[in-house]
């Protein structure tokens, strides 16, 4: 039965399957987390997250490793308890050549992790960068995010009936951070 015709807890079963076997590389899992990940309907989305819970740490994290730049974030609101080595896993993606906002898509990448797991944040991008596996621009762009991460505290603080920690959206930020 194709990928697509199968159930989401039926994806999810033969992306385990595929795993164990080692039966395809990383970049050739990748079309089929897209096709996952793709739907919007809630329903839909709470099945996938039952099905990822079933899996191991280690199938997770190469799930994490398998998806691109663009489909991470959605991954990491649908997995289980977060580990330091997905994180690490999706903070070293990098935006492909011909993408025209990279900021923008490492930025969004950033707050998706973060969001999952503030706790684990810190310390993944610390090892990350002692690994010796960060991006060259990883530095740099860990930087902005922390000073975004900030200007979004003070927006809080100052403005606590605007719209709420939650619903501040990435390019808000990076509009407001634009102007100093």
């Amino acid at each position: 039965m194709p990928f697509v015709a199968r159930s989401p807890e039926m994806q999810v079963e033969w992306l385990a399957q595929v795993l164990r076997r080692q039966a395809l590389t990383a970049s050739e899992i990748t079309p089929y987390v897209r096709l996952l990940l793709e739907s919007e309907d809630a329903g839909i989305k709470s099945r996938v997250r039952a099905a990822l819970q079933e899996l191991a740490p280690w199938m997770i994290e190469e799930l994490v490793e398998a998806a691109d730049i663009y489909d991470t974030p959605k991954l990491f609101a649908l997995i289980p308890d977060c580990t330091v080595e997905q994180l690490i896993r999706a903070l070293r993606k990098q935006a492909p050549p011909y993408e025209q906002h990279p900021r923008l898509v490492r930025d969004r990448l950033f707050h998706a992790v973060y969001s999952r797991a503030p706790h684990l944040f810190a310390r993944a991008a610390e090892e990350l960068q002692a690994r010796g596996q960060a991006p060259a621009d990883f530095a740099e762009a860990h930087s902005r995010f922390l000073e975004l991460l900030e200007d979004e505290k003070l927006l809080s603080a100052l403005y606590p009936r605007a719209k709420s920690k939650a619903d501040i959206d990435i390019k808000d930020l990076e509009a407001l951070h634009s102007l100093f």
